[in-house]
């Protein structure tokens, strides 16, 4: 499946590349000296190849390579995205006033406009892109506060770090997983979870060691809990090293099973539905056999999934990841139809859940639309 989707995308990917390109050579390119055409070509080639390269080239580029051709194809693969969409809406309005001329003759008449129109919507790409970019490497928190009509005993109030998405790997590297600690232990909150894609796939040698040593530096009275995301390959590997080592730092990976925390709230930790390994996770009625439903109920599970079932079977809040908002504007508007929420909080009577925009990224390096975020949570006990 996922063969195929990118095959498509590659197939779209081509088509945009070549309107960019011949409206540039038509517009600009064309009637240039020679050796202005040279370099358009260069850079159109430039901008166009990495990303496609990056994609096709993964599994056999050298180690040093690949992860530089990646991050520059994320960049280009955005910018080449925007920039067909503004050269569309650009054309659209070109035709549009062919028939109702609206707009001023001194503009759509002008020998110079195809150029400065041209020069505008570059600049207004990497403007777009380079925020992109800033804005994924400054993460923000989120902060929600809510009421759970339930006893936890004598604790009346809990407060969750919630963090998803790291995608630790060759864009997200530990320096920025420490900035993710660094927030989280100024919230100085109860309990730490993890809602899946710690890891962008499977971890080189060494890497996994290093991923949960700068873990270990999450602290709270409660502990640490994981669960597995999509792409988390490790954590399906009990015997993997970043298994091993996370068991060693005291950090515990929930996989289709539960805990009771200090006798006061259960935490649910389901494993990722595409784990690929031909065993499905458990249905959340089974999950829950043993757990008393009087305490509050915690589930954590990665992707924003069978709301309706963990309603009906009293999950009191469920936390969750995986969407990222879209990451790219308009993808929101994809992950909105996909999801019954892709972001923020939802209730219903006394269900709640959280949908988290994540904290690194996937693919492009960028986010636009939406923030990085890490995320505070407060529960009122009743």
């Amino acid at each position: 499946m996922w063969g195929i989707i990118t095959t498509v995308f590659l197939g779209l990917y081509g088509l945009m590349s070549y309107y960019i390109g011949s409206r540039g050579w038509y517009t600009l390119g064309k009637q240039a000296p020679r050796p202005y055409q040279i370099l358009y070509w260069i850079f159109f080639l430039l901008l166009i190849l990495s990303f496609p390269l990056a994609e096709l080239g993964e599994e056999v580029l050298p180690i040093t390579i690949a992860p530089v051709l990646t991050i520059w194809g994320g960049y280009s693969m955005v910018a080449v995205s925007y920039l067909f969409l503004l050269l569309l809406v650009t054309d659209l309005i070109r035709l549009l006033d062919k028939r109702i001329a609206f707009l001023p003759v001194i503009i759509r008449d002008h020998k110079k406009t195809p150029l400065t129109l041209g020069f505008l919507l570059v600049c207004l790409v990497l403007i777009v892109v380079v925020y992109g970019s800033w804005n994924a490497r400054n993460p923000i928190v989120k902060e929600y506060d809510l009421t759970v009509y339930k006893n936890a005993g004598p604790l009346d109030q809990l407060h969750i770090a919630l963090v998803s998405d790291l995608h630790y790997g060759p864009i997200i590297d530990t320096k920025r997983i420490e900035r993710m600690v660094e927030m989280v232990k100024d919230l100085q909150p109860d309990i730490i979870l993890l809602a899946g894609d710690i890891t962008d796939g499977s971890l080189l040698p060494e890497q996994g060691a290093k991923l949960a040593a700068v873990l270990a530096r999450l602290q709270s009275p409660m502990g640490t809990y994981i669960v597995p995301g999509n792409h988390d390959r490790d954590l399906r590997d009990d015997q993997s090293e970043l298994m091993n080592e996370l068991i060693e730092s005291g950090i515990t990976v929930l996989k289709d099973n539960y805990i009771t925390i200090g006798d006061h709230f259960h935490l649910i930790g389901r494993d990722d539905p595409n784990r690929r390994r031909g065993v499905d996770r458990m249905e959340l009625e089974e999950l829950l056999v043993g757990t008393d439903p009087s305490k509050p109920l915690i589930l954590l599970d990665h992707q924003p999934l069978d709301l309706s079932r963990a309603q009906e079977l009293g999950i009191d809040l469920q936390l969750s990841g995986h969407t990222h908002r879209g990451q790219i504007f308009p993808a929101n508007l994809i992950t909105g139809q996909i999801y019954e929420i892709d972001w923020g909080l939802l209730k219903k009577d006394a269900y709640h859940l959280i949908v988290s925009s994540g904290f690194g990224t996937w693919g492009p390096p960028l986010r636009i639309g939406n923030r990085p975020e890490v995320v505070s949570i407060k529960i009122d006990f009743h």
